[in-house]
């Protein structure tokens, strides 16, 4: 297993110690998963802690009383995977699912007390990890607000590039909030080299 991706992403909210690391590399776990499969409540409580090593996953928060309304957060290769709970169960329905097969890194549930009892850094990277989760969400809420669908869209390709080739367009257009005609008008624009 290549620890080093993690490892880097780690050490962006904290430097690491060698000995975090090296506690880190035993406890580990890989988690194979495959298209279209949705985490389930066992893998979030065995595995709270996560990092998408390979692949992209989608998280989908869709109205039960006006089916069809809808958000949607894409979650690509290199970023920690954040863990939602849904509490209002009668009126959404929250799932994390696998766009077309993905290989996740797992800290054990079993392991997260010791981390915090025994690396000092640990803290301070989970709480840099729940920043950023929450700066995610407010970023997203904000430009689909307040941006036009033209610079949501140009904001996501200048991020990933190959967005296209990791997650279909209807994907695509629900995690920036725009109509599917809209998107497929953009794309046109955009990937022909018509911007501007």
């Amino acid at each position: 297993m290549d620890y080093e991706p993690l490892y880097t992403k780690l050490d962006s909210y904290h430097q690491m110690t060698s000995p975090l690391k090296a506690y880190l590399k035993v406890i580990l776990r890989e988690i194979i998963l495959s298209d279209a499969q949705v985490i389930g409540k066992a893998l979030w409580s065995d595995f709270p802690i996560t990092f998408i090593h390979k692949g992209t996953l989608k998280t989908k928060l869709e109205s039960k009383i006006e089916p069809g309304k809808s958000i949607l957060l894409l979650h690509f290769e290199g970023l920690m995977l954040p863990q939602f709970l849904e509490t209002n169960l009668e009126d959404f329905d929250l799932r994390t699912s696998v766009i077309g097969g993905a290989t996740l890194m797992g800290i054990p549930s079993g392991h997260i007390y010791n981390l915090y009892k025994l690396f000092p850094e640990f803290h301070k990277i989970i709480e840099k990890i729940s920043l950023e989760n929450c700066n995610k969400l407010f970023h997203l809420a904000f430009d689909i607000k307040n941006l036009k669908a033209e610079d949501r869209f140009a904001a996501l390709l200048e991020i990933h590039p190959n967005v296209f080739q990791l997650a279909s367009s209807i994907d695509i257009a629900d995690s920036t909030g725009m109509h599917a005609h809209t998107l497929s008008t953009l794309k046109g624009k955009y990937l022909s080299g018509g911007r501007g």
